[in-house]
């Protein structure tokens, strides 16, 4: 910690230090860091800034993937992440496509994702698949 006399002096610290960056080395190997350089902070009001930060990136993910990601389900075992992909290419652009496994057995837990590029591409798929056996 520093403690500077003048509020002027620590803003300036800040801005010119805070993310700058520095070489070390690592286990014998030399690698970058960059430096954290801000305000002391009380437990309470750190963990209040890192919730709130936290929420509002989770807001941004809800919102980013609002309209284009699709639950798949009642699927066969052996649909593979690959086969959920290529059943769902036709209707656009897929930004990824995923089975849901056990964590022990690595068993499909006979359900999915498809995440499209855009809300136009999974509406057309929800019209489209819905109801189809694959």
């Amino acid at each position: 910690f520093i403690n500077f006399v003048e509020h002027e002096s620590a803003a300036k610290a800040v801005e010119e230090m805070n993310e700058k960056e520095f070489e070390t080395t690592e286990d014998g190997e030399a690698t970058t860091k960059a430096l954290f350089v801000g305000r002391a902070q009380k437990k309470a009001e750190r963990e209040r800034e890192l919730r709130q930060k936290y929420e509002s990136e989770k807001m941004e993910r809800i919102a980013k993937f609002q309209g284009v990601n699709l639950y798949v389900k009642n699927l066969e075992d052996s649909v593979t992440d690959d086969v959920l992909r290529d059943e769902f290419s036709a209707m656009g652009t897929i930004t990824s496509a995923r089975v849901m496994k056990d964590l022990k057995s690595g068993v499909s837990r006979g359900f999915g994702f498809v995440c499209y590029s855009s809300p136009e591409d999974a509406t057309r798929a929800v019209n489209e698949m819905n109801g189809k056996l694959i």
